[in-house]
């Protein structure tokens, strides 16, 4: 616990060096589902950036909206802004010239984890750069969406996702998230000027002291499943009731040994699901499937039948929110890298909640009786086998390793020790 003297000296002088503590107390906050709105916030706070600018995408493709930030990030380079692009390459389908463009004026770009057939057949190839954020001066934007015409809305893009994102405009979310970017940066070799806060500014933010309270979370498997550690202890310590949405669930043995434990000792779980998936190895498997191995008298499972459900967060006896790129799935609880969120924050955790029971008024429960073609089983059973070939590659880590991507620089502060659990 902070030394409560301390901690008000401290927020004292701050209060008497900056003149916008308003700022920093009382952020702007809003979640929002929006696709449309997505690209507005984004594009404004690039817009409006005077200091850096960094973005943080797993996928990025060549449609209007792509492009449109891609100049946007040109002109705010041109301008003296700090600007940095990190793109998974295995998604990164954007415009080349444009990018070539970007660096030319200055802009750091870079493809995370790039493609190599030497890394095939190791665990490289599979550690994909799931995480989605965008940081500009005090304003930032953390979520699902990926800049791509499917997250888009009506006028941006194809409608195709149903996505949550979450926008601030204090600086403790962004200087946070500027921390990220730096771990990141720094795996290969790249050095990064961050926004320099005020030593008193940094005293505050290293004591989470600005509202919303957040804790920040991140995986990179294998030494680090911060992620992983909090999702299963929050589920050992739940009372009540957790409520989950997670449109690319899959059977993973650890998590749900917990669950059942808590819905054994009288935890009610609440599950919102996706009906139908973009991933081909979901895409033919039912939910009666999925789920078969957590079935219980205390969960109730519903599914999303309109757009590709693309929410991930959990809340647990609804006083925590935990939310991010983190799927419930093989991949990030094996593999990807990926960052989330821990708030108790009563106003996000209603307005969350609010998107949650708007989104669960769209849904059905599953039918565990639903049966599928011969044709649909067929397809379903070549994924499942495609699944498990892929996890006897997955189990190894004999593959070909780029020299700047060592993992034994990886270990870190961050690392979490979680051999207890995995």
């Amino acid at each position: 616990m902070i030394n409560q003297e301390f901690y008000d000296n401290a927020l004292k002088t701050l209060q008497q060096l900056s003149p916008e503590i308003q700022e920093y107390q009382f952020p702007h906050l809003r979640l929002f589902t929006d696709g449309d709105e997505f690209y507005q916030k984004l594009w404004q706070m690039i817009d409006e950036s005077k200091t850096y600018c960094w973005i943080l995408t797993y996928a990025m493709d060549k449609s209007l909206a792509a492009n449109i930030t891609l100049y946007k990030l040109i002109n705010a380079q041109q301008r003296g802004v700090n600007v940095v692009l990190f793109v998974d390459d295995l998604q990164g389908h954007y415009n080349n010239k444009l990018t070539k463009l970007f660096q030319s004026y200055g802009g750091v770009f870079l493809n995370l984890n790039p493609l190599s057939a030497f890394k095939i057949y190791g665990q490289e190839f599979f550690r994909r750069h799931h995480e989605k954020m965008a940081v500009a001066d005090h304003k930032a934007i953390f979520g699902t969406s990926n800049i791509e015409s499917h997250y888009g809305g009506v006028k941006w893009g194809k409608q195709t996702f149903h996505d949550i994102n979450t926008y601030t405009e204090g600086r403790h979310l962004s200087y946070n998230l500027q921390k990220h970017f730096m771990y990141l940066a720094s795996l290969y070799k790249i050095q990064l000027n961050p926004h320099k806060p005020t030593p008193n500014e940094d005293l505050l933010y290293t004591f989470n002291a600005f509202p919303p309270y957040y804790e920040f979370f991140k995986t990179h498997p294998p030494f680090n499943r911060q992620i992983q550690t909090q999702i299963i202890e929050s589920i050992k310590n739940a009372k009540d009731n957790i409520k989950i949405v997670q449109a690319y669930y899959y059977s993973v043995r650890i998590f749900e040994k917990y669950l059942r434990e808590a819905m054994d000792r009288g935890v009610k779980v609440e599950i919102i699901t996706a009906d139908k998936r973009d991933q081909p190895v979901y895409r033919y498997a039912f939910n009666r499937i999925l789920f078969q191995g957590v079935i219980h008298r205390n969960l109730k499972v519903y599914e999303f039948p309109e757009q590709l459900l693309h929410m991930k967060g959990y809340v647990f006896d609804n006083n925590q929110l935990f939310y991010g790129s983190f799927n419930n799935d093989r991949w990030s609880w094996k593999l990807n890298h990926e960052f989330n969120i821990l708030t108790e924050d009563e106003n996000e955790i209603k307005m969350f909640m609010d998107i949650y029971n708007e989104t669960k008024l769209r849904t059905r429960q599953i039918d565990y009786k639903k049966t599928g073609t011969p044709l649909r089983w067929i397809k379903m059973k070549f994924w499942e086998w495609f699944i498990y070939q892929s996890e006897i590659l997955m189990s190894k880590n004999q593959g070909y390793h780029p020299n700047k991507y060592k993992y034994n620089y990886l270990l870190n502060t961050w690392d979490d020790g979680i051999g207890n659990y995995f």
